[in-house]
């Protein structure tokens, strides 16, 4: 066996080009990737369409846009499309993308990508299919009386059954007129015990309606109506809040409002004449003035016999309500637009970016998005029974926000110009831009969201509805993308298009070109655990089975109920059930725009197992395109606090891993399989066993009352692509951090299976990318050989200078001079390292060897690029060279990178050339070099001594040859000695195939940090 071979973190690729947060998942040139394809799924008759027809009768769901742009959109605002008209309309289905993830399982994969991919290529199959006048503009479902309500454009609420597929009721909610374009309801809640349902619409008014009894009764009573005394114009959204009785309310003057209503306490019943407090039956000055001679027009006639037929049948006990809404409890302006959606969500699951300490969390937290492109996170606090809100932040969009979704960390925005944005709320961070095709006009607008198993369901005006899979993994990434970004690939959905039907076999319903029209969607799931989704168009509504599409989310907050019961149990079994569920997560930050998603997910369950371990603080530390920072804080056991001097220890560690061609490993390499007393999984060895080893070495002493010391986690997502942001995000949050004492990390290995070892040095690493340039485009050599310098050979010979032919020493002026003697001490460590390698008969780690790896400075060239066609003829334009400089402790880093690019550049000076040099350096790493005679590494010594026990040599002071550039930045940052514990043996393979960890190891380094834990502090 060969040992001593792994692949130090970060080295095992060049660090890639970070491409910029928001990743655009879609773009409009390509119909399919390798590994994705598309198809469209039509039927006749289920939602037939019109655009024109839409913009009559939605107008008022446009964007905010000049009114010459309004005009030209609705039309004759209000008024609905003719019979004859509406003939001439083609029958079309909803679009949807039926299979955007294709086959995960198909070959080679470069990242484990045995995904289950059956529910992800499952069709919507369509249950049922209702046909209305008007357009269903709105839907809530009710899934304890298998039950769904529909908002029309004619002011009804239809009442359907999905168990019979019957209409059960029609609820009339005002008077409509031969338009109906008055009293549209536009927005519908419910409350969470489904006693009670909420309307709103085109009359300014919310309407509360009894639902309690409404499979018993034949009239559906309206107990309460909302108004203001306010024009607020139309309303747009409502969300009622059941924890605190409140109503919020979004409407057409950019205005938020918000009351309270005792929906089961008896109210008092207000009289008909009171009922003309109501905006609708206010008397208006301009409109309701008599005309010359005390004539009226036949509108005013028509109002006036609203105003005393409307309730006139109603008995006392049967009027509603009135509720007023305070001029008070009113935020002008919240918006700069149209406030078209409003959603709430819950806070307590998760740690949210807009909401950080000393700032306690709010009670309650909701989103509102309107015209402007903005969506507002608005806090809710309850003071002396007054209800206030204030915003806490705001998220820009660059269009009008249409609609939300909120599934569980992440926010989903649907935009007027047909995209959805998808931001991380721990962070505040838009990660993800879904662009779709474009319509041949640009208002082709996303009026409603579904989220459901990793698939985005998108309802607009004029593209229909869409399914999206989020979720994606390439069945193969080809060689020439490894070491870098991953280009995003990325498809178009489109209403018809033979392409997509030669990918699939045609679906079970009729093709059918068509424009479509599908304005609501909602997802439930029923009593019997079918997941339905509910989709309202145009004069129809839709119910589809959607249980088996997409594929099942990683719950990020699994351990949350234990968090409540207090009852996460510590021992090594639950500590390898978690690192199952670790290891699960595709973490892979090379490619961040196929893994994203898995990232983020992945450090939201570390927020929460990190919670259900006692941590006194945890946070989400957003870092610029890329993967956030986990941040922890366990305090010290109270019996401690009587020590003079508090400890505080801060640990080090990564949770992101490197790529896994599945086809190379015998077992799923993000499925942790226990075998022969090793568990094999992608990042069980690096870093995340190490990582849970720690934290339940922590929290254990914690619930005892025994840890010595404050104990600081750090765990971030880009270790393995050079700590990108990084160091700018611990600069950041120093104060956060506070003052540290020690650093601890393990993110090493044993130099053999057998021997346990303390790490005590890296050497530090230069990374640079040299080329020449001719001002002459490719040539043939041929023609043009010999006739002046070439930029290959310039470049060749100037690397040549670099080294010394005779004693491979770098010719770098002064490049040795700060390089540390050997001291005895040193030369006995590295005897015993000898000593031990030769009595198991270990190759290449003699002494000398060991001194060229861990000691000594070195120089590697790395690649040799050329421009143009690679045939044996051609004189390139451009040659370029990667190399890269291990430096050694107390080599200055900034020294050595002047003095190489001055080396460089005063060789090249010396040449008779025409060409140009060009130098960069990409990468650097500053060395690490550790004292092992200072307290931690003693203390680790002596613990490993005693957990491994006699039997097992003793543990060896051992260094590295690779970098890792944190370690280093830590010490300097914080002014704290640092010092590494390797937990995997040398056989781990971390980052090769098989990837694997003994659990006789997770279990020792836990037993070892405890004891540590438990004694850094009282020292």
């Amino acid at each position: 066996m060969l040992y001593g071979t792994n692949i130090h973190e970060g080295e095992y690729v060049s660090i890639p080009s970070r491409r910029p947060l928001p990743i655009n998942s879609l773009s409009e040139t390509d119909l399919t990737v390798e590994g994705r394809s598309a198809s469209v799924l039509n039927a006749n008759d289920v939602h037939n369409a019109s655009s024109e027809d839409h913009a009559g009768e939605r107008g008022i769901r446009l964007s905010n846009s000049s009114p010459d742009e309004k005009r030209a959109k609705q039309g004759v605002d209000g008024q609905s499309v003719s019979d004859s008209e509406s003939s001439t309309l083609r029958n079309s289905f909803a679009t949807l993308d039926v299979n955007a993830g294709g086959s995960a399982d198909n070959g080679d994969s470069s990242a484990g990508t045995r995904e289950e991919s059956s529910s992800a290529d499952t069709v919507p199959s369509l249950i049922h299919k209702w046909s209305h006048t008007h357009s269903i503009l709105c839907v809530i479902p009710s899934p304890s009386k298998n039950m769904v309500f529909c908002g029309t454009q004619d002011s009804k609420i239809l009442v359907y059954d999905v168990v019979n597929y019957t209409l059960k009721h029609v609820i009339h909610c005002g008077h409509s007129g031969d338009s109906g374009e008055s009293t549209a309801i536009l927005c519908l809640a419910i409350d969470e015990t489904e006693q009670f349902l909420f309307s709103a619409g085109a009359d300014s008014l919310v309407k509360v309606w009894d639902i309690s009894l409404i499979q018993d009764v034949e009239t559906v009573r309206c107990t309460h109506i909302v108004y203001s005394l306010v024009d607020i114009g139309d309303i747009f959204s409502i969300c009622w809040l059941d924890a605190t009785s409140t109503l919020l309310i979004g409407a057409q003057n950019a205005s938020i409002l918000w009351c309270k209503l005792h929906l089961n306490s008896p109210a008092s019943r207000d009289s008909s004449s009171t009922m003309h407090k109501l905006p609708h039956f206010r008397y208006d000055k301009f409109f309701d003035s008599k005309g010359p001679g005390g004539a009226i027009n036949n509108l005013q006639s028509r109002h006036q016999m609203i105003k005393t037929t409307s309730l006139s049948s109603l008995k006392k006990d049967e009027i509603p309500s009135l509720v007023e809404v305070r001029n008070e409890d009113m935020i002008r302006f919240a918006h700069y637009g149209y406030v078209y959606c409003i959603e709430q969500f819950d806070i307590r699951d998760h740690s949210f970016g807009f909401i950080q300490p000393p700032l306690r969390p709010p009670e309650h937290v909701f989103l509102t998005g309107g015209g402007d492109g903005l969506v507002k996170i608005w806090a809710i606090t309850s003071l002396e029974g007054e209800t206030r809100i204030e915003m806490l932040k705001g998220l820009e969009n660059q269009e009008s926000v249409l609609s939300m979704s909120v599934s569980q960390a992440y926010l989903y925005v649907g935009l007027s110009d047909s995209s959805v944005n998808v931001w991380d709320l721990t962070t505040t961070q838009l990660v993800r831009s879904i662009h779709f095709e474009k319509s041949s006009s640009k208002y082709d607008e996303v009026l409603s969201l579904g989220i459901y198993n990793n698939c985005i369901f998108k309802a607009s005006n004029l593209g229909g509805l869409y399914k999206y899979t989020l979720k994606n993994y390439p069945p193969n990434v080809t060689n020439s993308e490894k070491g870098r970004s991953l280009t995003d690939k990325s498809m178009k959905l489109t209403a018809s298009g033979k392409s997509f039907n030669e990918i699939l076999p045609k679906c079970s319903f009729d093709q059918n070109d068509g424009e479509n029209d599908v304005l609501a969607v909602r997802i439930f799931n029923s009593k019997m655990g079918t997941t339905y989704l509910i989709s309202g168009g145009y004069k129809s509504l839709c119910l589809w089975d959607i249980t088996d599409v997409g594929t099942k989310i990683q719950p990020t907050s699994s351990v949350s109920d234990d968090v409540e019961n207090n009852y996460l149990s510590l021992d090594n079994k639950n500590l390898l059930s978690t690192l199952k569920e670790f290891v699960s997560y595709k973490t892979v930050s090379k490619f961040p725009t196929l893994y994203l998603d898995d990232s983020r997910r992945c450090s939201q369950y570390l927020m929460h197992l990190l919670r259900s371990l006692k941590a006194s603080d945890t946070r989400l530390f957003p870092v610029p395109d890329g993967n956030p920072v986990v941040y922890a804080c366990f305090k010290r056991s109270e019996k401690y606090n009587t020590l003079q001097k508090k400890t505080r220890l801060l640990w080090y560690a990564h949770y992101d891993v490197v790529d896994a061609d599945s086809s190379a490993w015998d077992t799923d390499p993000f499925q942790l399989v226990p075998k022969d007393g090793n568990v094999y999984g992608r990042g069980a060895s690096d870093n995340k066993g190490p990582t849970l080893a720690s934290l339940y070495a922590v929290s254990d002493l914690k619930q005892k009352n025994e840890l010595s010391c404050d104990v600081v986690f750090v765990i971030e997502g880009e270790e393995e692509c050079g700590s990108i942001g990084f160091q700018k995000v611990l600069t950041e949050n120093k104060e956060t951090i506070g003052e540290i004492d020690w650093i601890l990390s393990s993110n090493s290995y044993w130099l053999d299976d057998e021997t346990p070892c303390l790490n005590y040095g890296l050497r530090g690493v230069i990374n640079a990318s040299i080329s020449v340039t001719s001002d002459k485009p490719d040539r043939h050599s041929g023609v043009d050989g010999g006739v002046s310098r070439e930029p290959t050979l310039d470049l060749t010979q100037l690397l040549a200078q670099l080294v010394d032919p005779f004693n491979n020493s770098i010719n770098i002026p002064n490049f040795y001079d700060d390089v540390l003697s050997l001291s005895e001490k040193e030369i006995a460590l590295y005897q015993k390292v000898e000593k031990a390698v030769n009595n198991k008969n270990i190759k290449n780690q003699d002494f000398k060897t060991l001194m060229a790896k861990w000691r000594d400075p070195s120089l590697s060239i790395h690649r040799f690029e050329v421009s143009g066609p690679q045939n044996n003829t051609v004189i390139p334009q451009k040659a370029t060279a990667s190399i890269s400089i291990r430096i050694v402790p107390h080599q200055d880093l900034e020294k050595i990178k002047k003095s190489l690019i001055h080396k460089l550049q005063s060789t090249f000076d010396k040449f008779d050339t025409d060409n140009r040099l060009s130098i960069n350096v990409f990468h650097e790493g500053e060395p690490w070099l550790g004292d092992t005679n200072n307290l931690i590494y003693q203390i680790l010594y002596d613990k490993i001594r005693s957990n491994w026990g006699p039997t097992v040599p003793e543990p060896l002071f051992i260094r590295e040859g690779g970098t890792i550039p944190s370690i280093r930045f830590m010490e300097k940052c914080f002014d704290a000695p640092a010092a590494q514990i390797p937990c995997g043996q040398a056989s781990d393979n971390a980052h090769l195939r098989n990837e694997k960890l003994r659990v006789l190891n997770l279990f020792k380094l836990r037993d070892i940090l405890t004891d540590t834990f438990r004694e850094i502090g009282a020292k």
